[in-house]
């Protein structure tokens, strides 16, 4: 009874941890202009795939949209802007361009320049050429020569922002026709992709990690149990890179910090293995 008990505590924490809702990603949100100007285009709800956020699961269904000129899923922000707003603006009749400049806070030291480094001679340049082309391994270059130029101070440029507007109301040209073209084909391509079976990590702190369907199965056939098995930072690290999964450290940490999240992976990716051998 003793052991049963502790079994259902175990199940019970796992549970609560699984129930907490996904925290939105830090993307920022796209400009109220371009929602209201580029609307938005969604598309029809599935229950393939696997998409993770910031390293936490997000189980289907699943229904991705362009949001402005970005990307959501389940109404979560998961991109960046695909292409700028600012890019659509500078198509418009009328831009108006503006300029600012910040100057350099008072009592700040302007930066020595850089030393110019000496040339390196023909020869030398052509050693170094044959030996990063040819050589199977590396070899010590000879040091570089000290450059005798004294640093000469120059002084600290204002940061310059550049800003556009214009009045009336956004019109569609062939340019933005072509901008958002390319923001509906991420659409699609991350909607298909997810409808194959595919897996999607998405961040606003690493690059976007997209997976087709053979991919994914490799993943989904050990990251379960090394979620379930390792239960600190390094050994969940040395795993993972074991196992050939192609995440990143910092991915590596929002799993992990996620781990509980085998249970319905694992659950679910079961289930489908057991569907398919019935088709």
């Amino acid at each position: 009874m003793r052991y049963a008990s502790m079994i259902g505590a175990a199940f019970a924490v796992a549970a609560t941890l699984v129930a907490e809702p996904v925290e939105k990603a830090g993307f920022q949100r796209p400009p109220t202009a371009a929602l209201k100007a580029l609307k938005a285009s969604i598309g029809k709800q599935f229950n393939a795939g696997w998409v993770f956020i910031d390293g936490k699961y997000l189980a289907p269904p699943y229904k991705v949209e362009r949001y402005g000129n970005a990307i959501r899923i389940n109404g979560i922000q998961v991109t960046g802007e695909i292409v700028p707003w600012s890019a659509f603006i500078r198509t418009q009749k009328g831009v108006k361009v503006t300029r600012s400049e910040s100057a350099p806070a008072a009592g700040e030291e302007a930066p020595a320049a850089e030393p110019e480094p000496e040339e390196p001679s023909i020869d030398d340049a052509w050693e170094s050429s044959l030996d990063d082309l040819f050589d199977d391994e590396p070899v010590a270059k000879k040091p570089a020569k000290k450059a005798t130029h004294a640093a000469k101070p120059r002084p600290k440029k204002p940061s310059v922002t550049v800003s556009y507007s214009f009045e009336g109301e956004f019109e569609h040209n062939e340019q933005t026709k072509s901008m958002l073209a390319r923001i509906n084909a991420l659409r699609t391509k991350i909607d298909g992709n997810l409808r194959r079976g595919g897996l999607y990590c998405f961040s606003s702190r690493y690059s976007m990690v997209a997976m087709d369907s053979r991919s994914a199965r490799h993943v989904l056939d050990s990251l379960p149990a090394i979620m379930k098995q390792n239960t600190d930072r390094d050994s969940f690290s040395q795993a993972v890179h074991a196992a050939n999964i192609p995440f990143s450290e910092p991915l590596i940490d929002d799993v992990f910090k996620n781990r509980f999240d085998y249970l319905r992976i694992n659950d679910r990716y079961n289930k489908e293995k057991d569907g398919a051998l019935w088709r």
